[in-house]
């Protein structure tokens, strides 16, 4: 029997992150920086290098997410202050729901995972299966590849014991192969 660590691959694709400046910019200050649009209350930025979306909140706060790194999403925050004149200092952050990747090198076989667990559900428009895995506050897609995505989690770690919890159970039920 294989182990599962042995061949389980995770990382992070995507992190929510929220900064509140000290001195928030206006909803017209943030309408000036490059690629800003208009998105109802909120002023939104793509940013490509490095990639990322800013939503400037009507609150003051600035989402920052598509960036797994915190350090780096600072780093946009700073740099959009910065364009506009604010000082950079005194940003607090804080952390929200993240995506990560996985992939188990097994497959997984669907009507197994579904009939004996259940926490899962098969979702026939994406060809896989749902894990609702409230006690880590987030869902846990797999797919027959062995191939998934942790939704919701609130931290590295948190998510990396979902995956595994989640896929020790599904060996134990036999479905994966």
């Amino acid at each position: 029997m294989v182990e599962i660590n042995d061949r389980l691959e995770i990382s992070v694709v995507d992190q929510t992150f929220r900064f509140m400046p000290k001195e928030p910019p206006t909803f017209d200050q943030a309408l000036t920086l490059p690629g800003a649009r208009k998105a109802g209350e909120e002023v939104t930025i793509t940013r490509t290098d490095p990639w990322a979306t800013l939503v400037f909140e009507k609150t003051g706060g600035i989402v920052v997410f598509g960036i797994s790194r915190s350090e780096v999403a600072k780093l946009t925050v700073r740099e959009s202050l910065l364009r506009l004149g604010l000082p950079e200092d005194g940003i607090s952050m804080e952390k929200g729901p993240m995506v990560m990747k996985f992939t188990t090198g097994r497959a997984v076989i669907s009507s197994v995972a579904t009939n004996r667990i259940s926490e899962v559900k098969s979702i026939d428009s994406l060809g896989a299966v749902e894990i609702s895995a409230t006690r880590f506050g987030g869902v846990i897609l797999i797919f027959p590849s062995g191939k998934g995505f942790a939704i919701g989690m609130r931290s590295k770690r948190i998510g990396e014991l979902a995956i595994r919890t989640y896929l020790e159970i599904l060996e134990q039920e036999g479905a994966l192969a």
